[in-house]
């Protein structure tokens, strides 16, 4: 989580320019694809057969504050039973699912090297616009403080001349009732045409442009972050449905903490609540523009090179229909889904391709036939 300091007042804004940027470091990291998952701790695999009448539903079973990160619903629509194992704390590589009760399952997924590199080319990117500081958190209020924070500055950034502003927090309610978080990588704002154009950077090992099933992914992901933003400028979210979402209401008035305030203590606020923090955002959002294009940039993981930068057009419908059908799953609705038989390539690169209840299923069922 992050938030920008030496944010000047309203008179001053012109003077800012993006090296004197600074962000904050302290929490949710989207690009971690655990980050908005709270990984069990499964000794057997009694859970893993409960049926979904005893089960409590995903979102209660493995989300630590009822919100879902973005990438949790794109990576349903790669394999939703690979994430439902990542979620359990499957170790990775089993060849049985007896083998869960040999011992206690890892609390965390190791990332791959890949995604390593990709994350450092964030980064880099990240401090060509501000320098990164550490910042110590002691409360949940504290951290969706930082988050606004972060947003706020960015919001801002743009009325003072700053046409870009990278590795910017998006949350809200695309109109479901259910809060989701996501870190954009790049806004950029055209102040002559009073644009806004969403660029998503994505690293891979292949120098060739992803095929269809990853692009789509993809898609979804640039297509969510443009409706939360949008939502944002139409002023389609309140304070009470943030703060009832995120469990924060008793906290929503008390001042922030000192390590929080002493980096935001040029905001135009008299009280610095986490309420009126929201409150100074939504005011800052409805005076912006809603995201008119978005883009996604491949790179070379390891050259940095670039492989191709792909236009990316709205699906309203068909973003419409797979967000409704991934949140069906995240409330219990209907049971976790694998892949399809058109896409079983994909099991030969997953790691639970041995254990996998979903793939013995299909299997099971076109021998039958």
């Amino acid at each position: 989580m992050s938030a920008r300091t030496n944010i000047a007042d309203e008179e001053d804004w012109s003077d800012l320019d993006e090296s004197s940027m600074i962000k904050i470091d302290g929490g949710i990291d989207e690009h971690d694809e655990t980050s908005g998952l709270e990984l069990k701790n499964n000794k057997s695999n009694k859970d893993f057969q409960k049926s979904e009448q005893q089960a409590p539903p995903p979102l209660i079973q493995f989300c630590r504050s009822r919100y879902l990160c973005v990438t949790d619903i794109t990576q349903q629509l790669w394999c939703e039973q690979q994430l439902q194992y990542r979620m359990m704390g499957v170790e990775p590589g089993l060849t049985d699912m007896q083998e869960i009760e040999a011992g206690d399952v890892p609390l965390s997924v190791k990332d791959k090297e890949e995604v390593k590199k990709g994350k450092s080319l964030h980064y880099a990117r990240e401090l060509e616009t501000h320098d990164v500081v550490d910042v110590k958190i002691s409360s949940n209020t504290d951290k969706w403080a930082l988050n606004i924070l972060n947003l706020l500055v960015a919001m801002r950034g743009f009325f003072s001349g700053i046409a870009k502003a990278r590795e910017v927090p998006i949350f809200g309610d695309l109109g479901t009732g259910d809060m989701l978080f996501g870190i954009i990588d790049e806004l950029h704002f055209d102040e002559k045409t009073y644009s806004l154009h969403l660029l998503e950077l994505k690293t891979r090992k292949s120098t060739r442009l992803p095929g269809v099933a990853q692009a789509k992914q993809n898609a979804l992901q640039v297509q969510i972050y443009k409706r939360l933003w949008d939502n944002l400028v139409k002023g389609n979210m309140s304070a009470d449905f943030f703060l009832k979402k995120l469990c924060l209401e008793d906290s929503a008035d008390l001042p922030l903490s000192d390590e929080i305030i002493k980096h935001m203590d040029q905001l135009p606020m008299s009280t610095v609540s986490l309420r009126n923090l929201f409150s100074l955002l939504l005011s800052t959002a409805q005076s912006l523009v809603c995201i008119g294009s978005m883009s996604i940039e491949y790179v070379h993981q390891d050259t940095h090179d670039l492989i191709g930068h792909v236009e990316v057009k709205e699906e309203e419908d068909w973003m419409w229909q797979t967000v409704l059908h991934s949140l069906e799953f995240w409330h219990g609705q209907r049971e976790c889904e694998g892949v399809e038989v058109e896409e079983a390539w994909k099991c030969g690169m997953c790691e639970y391709g041995n254990i996998c209840e979903w793939r013995r299923k299909k299997i099971s069922s076109h021998i039958q036939k």
